[in-house]
């Protein structure tokens, strides 16, 4: 079985040529829904059937409400969304409220929406297609938490934002063995502190946590503050064999099967 992983936006902020989170997986299902959804064309837009989203912040779910707009008259069935109960409730308050955007889950009709939200209970797995995606939990400064993607045997998961620290390391040891892994290095570590207020990841807090791993797999790097890029880069440099990690950006498309696993 092939993972076909499509990284449409990665950066931790905006500037011409980045967009933020959005990884669609097997042309159907996405996780997140930042700026990088925006890079699809319609037709594209139209395959997909379920989206998982790992917290509320605005550069992660951008892109939805307009993507159920462009999709509307296309749609035989709801566009599923998947989140943690407090993220449904944000988008339900603050976004499909008719006054930021319409509520596309009474709409056309309350009985046959667009739009169905569905909040989600760690770990209990979930399916989509012929993937099976499990939450688990993360700290960040608002509720999150990062989906494991598994497809006949192949194995993936995807942090979101999150802090480096004993939580996720025994978090990422109980998840086993996986395939890849990828997660945020928001901040150099000149600004760690900002980044441990904030419950963002370094270079040196993600070494720490990468050498205390018992599964060390290849690391993919995403949400990268624009302006610290290259100084980012360096201390990853610094830290990790080039072997170890790929640096993400829009357009990568990554698979995962068997015989790569």
């Amino acid at each position: 079985m092939m993972m076909k992983i499509e990284i449409l936006g990665a950066s931790g902020g905006i500037g011409k040529g980045l967009y933020t989170t959005c990884l669609r997986i097997n042309d159907h299902t996405l996780i997140d829904a930042g700026s990088g959804l925006g890079n699809l064309p319609n037709e594209e837009l139209r395959k997909i059937k379920r989206i998982f989203l790992t917290h509320a912040h605005l550069d992660h779910i951008a892109f939805l409400p307009l993507l159920i707009d462009v999709c509307y008259e296309f749609l035989q069935k709801p566009i599923e969304v998947f989140a943690l109960p407090e993220v449904i409730s944000v988008l339900k308050t603050h976004i499909f409220n008719w006054s930021v955007w319409p509520d596309f889950t009474v709409l056309p009709n309350a009985e046959h929406p667009v739009l169905t939200l569905h909040p989600v209970t760690y770990p209990h797995p979930l399916a989509s297609e012929e993937l099976t995606l499990i939450p688990f939990l993360v700290e960040h400064v608002v509720p999150c938490c990062g989906w494991m993607v598994e497809a006949d045997g192949v194995r993936f998961a995807f942090t979101g934002d999150t802090t480096a620290n004993s939580s996720l390391l025994n978090t990422l040891n109980r998840l086993g063995r996986l395939d890849a892994l990828m997660i945020e290095c928001a901040f150099s570590d000149r600004l760690a502190d900002l980044a441990h207020l904030s419950k963002h990841i370094t270079p040196k807090s993600l070494f720490d946590l990468y050498e205390k791993m018992q599964h060390p797999c290849p690391l993919w790097i995403s949400h990268l503050k624009p302006s610290q890029t290259e100084e980012i880069t360096q201390q990853l440099q610094h830290y990790f064999a080039e072997s170890c990690y790929t640096l993400l950006h829009h357009g990568m498309e990554l698979v995962l099967n068997k015989a790569s696993a």
